[in-house]
């Protein structure tokens, strides 16, 4: 009851978001597949990334992502349902909260904020992208419950296509930008692989 309540709420917010705008849904599913360059004008066209429509997406993902998280800590490693519950909303809050700060941090580093503002629009852009794809996963994988190892590679593969993408189309906004290689070389090393290679360990 609790996991097809959570799902309620991540379609709802899905509704909600396309209620009030929409192109929003058709707008992420674009911008994903877009370069960078082209992506603010997009945006401000279609949706821009300040609107409540964009927020909900924002919001989705976050809920959608601890769903899958949640049946992934649950059904699949059996932990109990507070520490389930706890590490499915933490992870990709901490995921997000190092992906944001770490530009803010690259941005201070190098006297490059104001460039590097494009890194955060690509990971608040896919991240929307991405929350629509764990919502489907959930969706399937809750009514599946006999499949948990394929939801679960499916899963995990949304979360690598995620991180990949984010990184290359950051990585070639930012050098197609005029930022010395570097400072991106800083960034990823410090903020990005650092963090992962500490969760992993």
């Amino acid at each position: 009851m609790f996991l097809i309540s959570i799902l309620s709420l991540s379609f709802l917010l899905i509704s909600l978001s396309r209620n009030i705008n929409s192109r929003s849904l058709g707008t992420v599913i674009e911008i994903f597949f877009r370069d960078s360059e082209t992506m603010e004008v997009h945006l401000k066209e279609n949706m821009r990334i300040g609107s409540f429509s964009s927020l909900v997406l924002i919001v989705n993902f976050f809920i959608s992502f601890a769903l899958c998280n949640f049946i992934f800590f649950h059904r699949i490693l059996l932990f109990d349902d507070g520490i389930s519950l706890w590490l499915a909303f933490l992870t990709p809050l901490v995921l997000f909260t190092t992906e944001t700060f770490g530009v803010f941090v690259a941005g201070l580093l190098s006297g490059e904020s104001k460039r590097l503002s494009l890194v955060i629009l690509n990971t608040l852009t896919i991240s929307q992208f991405a929350g629509i794809l764990f919502t489907l996963i959930a969706l399937f994988w809750i009514m599946n419950p006999g499949a948990d190892k394929l939801f679960l590679s499916l899963f995990l593969a949304i979360v690598a296509l995620r991180e990949l993408s984010r990184l290359l189309k950051s990585s070639i906004s930012v050098l197609s930008g005029g930022i010395r290689w570097y400072y991106l070389i800083l960034y990823l090393c410090t903020l990005e692989i650092l963090p992962l290679f500490v969760v992993t360990v």
